[in-house]
């Protein structure tokens, strides 16, 4: 028997979870089968070239094929070449059984550098907040899939969030969240490795279950713990459980 197996997963299994819904649901491939495919990564890299472009800042020719390649390779990674996003369920399964083999988290942090590389848009070493925003948060801003509020709710009923980030004022504090020396600018290798790792691997309620956006549906066995995070980096505007009408 695993020297793990007396631990208590159901935190990493609610963030894996999330991660899966977040990426399943929140693009117009949602209404699928429920797989995590390779188009659905695609179409996420293509959202984020795109935040670029609308923003008057078109990424070089060299640099959307890189980000394109990264993105696909993390997914490969993740999920066994698409193996394991077959459904919600396996997804989650194959996390947890990766997070707790021996050198994982060095393995994490080899694939991260990677990742890092591509984040960084301008190539000066650090990851500024804009480069955060448009890459990791603002694709997760608004429902790209959702057409009229019915679906809107049904997608908060699903994947227990509100499309992950209601707006840059959140998004801000997300990336605060991951910016562990407080400069407020920039996130570095380590932080940003440190944070993605502490979200895929961890098993106790830490700050970094924010890493892709808040919680609005929160198991009532985990609201305790994850109070204090809330109040600091969170406004009473925020709520944990159900959005303002």
């Amino acid at each position: 028997m695993s020297c793990c197996s007396s631990k208590d997963f159901s935190f990493l299994r609610l963030k894996l979870g999330r991660y899966f819904d977040q990426e399943w649901v929140d693009s117009p491939l949602y209404k699928r089968d429920g797989t995590f495919s390779k188009e659905h990564m695609k179409y996420f890299v293509d959202a984020t070239i795109k935040n670029y472009e609308e923003a008057g800042k078109p990424l070089s020719k060299e640099k959307k094929r890189q980000s394109r390649k990264t993105f696909l390779f993390m997914y490969n990674i993740m999920t066994l070449n698409g193996i394991m996003a077959k459904n919600r369920e396996r997804f989650i399964n194959h996390g947890v059984r990766i997070a707790g083999l021996p050198g994982m988290k060095t393995v994490f942090r080899f694939v991260l550098k990677r990742w890092f590389k591509a984040l960084d848009v301008d190539g000066n070493g650090v990851i500024s907040w804009q480069e955060w925003y448009f890459m990791v948060l603002k694709p997760f801003l608004k429902p790209r899939g959702v057409e009229d509020e019915d679906e809107a709710k049904a997608c908060l009923r699903h994947c227990g969030c509100r499309y992950g980030i209601e707006d840059e004022e959140e998004a801000k504090a997300c990336f605060n969240i991951v910016d562990a020396n407080k400069n407020g600018v920039t996130l570095s290798f380590d932080e940003v490795a440190n944070a993605t790792i502490e979200y895929f691997t961890e098993t106790e309620v830490t700050k970094c279950a924010y890493l892709f956006g808040r919680f609005r549906h929160l198991p009532k066995e985990f609201e305790s713990k994850m109070k204090k995070i809330n109040q600091e980096y969170f406004d009473d505007d925020h709520e944990m459980n159900g959005s303002k009408e």
